[in-house]
């Protein structure tokens, strides 16, 4: 019991740092670098910024797993974990060659399209919400804020695929803006709590 305590603790102040990461994407990548493709150092640090966010989710997604997820927990722990790590390796990959002056291109091969990302981010956090509701094992509002979420991250994902701006402007402003960071913050409040 004292091992889960602390996880949950450690994964409360991961899911913090997974909304504070999110809302410094969306300042930098909304307001500089999608409006500038060539600054290479706003396009870095929204790169950079995802990986950090991402390496915190590793630790977050198994503590919200742990506490939402009751029979499906072993199943969306490794999911949490393995988007985690495959989105981080992206924003790693992304961000050293866009700092290098190299184009970081749509194509990244550890993350295609934000396969990881978005879609099995989306993913992760419909299960969590969908399993969530049915257990009641975290409030009610935070399980369909989750199901919200991962909607919206599975057609941030669509829309990256079809290259649609405007539909990755609007889903992924929500993502980055709305949906993650609040489902993180209350996800810090329930883990901690």
């Amino acid at each position: 019991m004292r091992a889960i305590d602390g996880l949950s603790r450690r994964g409360g102040l991961a899911a913090y740092l997974v909304a504070a990461f999110s809302l410094a994407y969306a300042v930098v990548y909304l307001g500089f670098a999608s409006r500038a493709p060539d600054d290479r150092v706003s396009n870095a640090l929204a790169d950079a910024l995802i990986a950090a966010g991402a390496l915190a989710a590793s630790v977050a997604t198994v503590a919200m797993s742990e506490r939402a997820g009751a029979s499906f927990a072993r199943w969306l722990a490794p999911l949490g974990v393995g988007y985690s790590l495959l989105s981080a390796a992206h924003g790693v990959y992304a961000a050293i060659l866009v700092s290098a002056g190299l184009v970081a291109g749509d194509l990244s091969p550890t993350d295609p399209r934000g396969f990881a990302t978005f879609g099995l981010a989306g993913l992760w956090l419909l299960a969590l919400g969908w399993t969530a509701r049915a257990t009641a094992t975290i409030p009610s509002r935070l399980a369909w804020l989750a199901v919200v979420g991962g909607i919206d991250l599975v057609a941030l994902f669509v829309a990256t695929v079809v290259g649609s701006t405007p539909a990755i402007l609007v889903t992924g402003g929500l993502a980055s803006v709305g949906l993650v960071p609040a489902f993180w913050i209350w996800s810090g409040r329930v883990l901690r709590g």
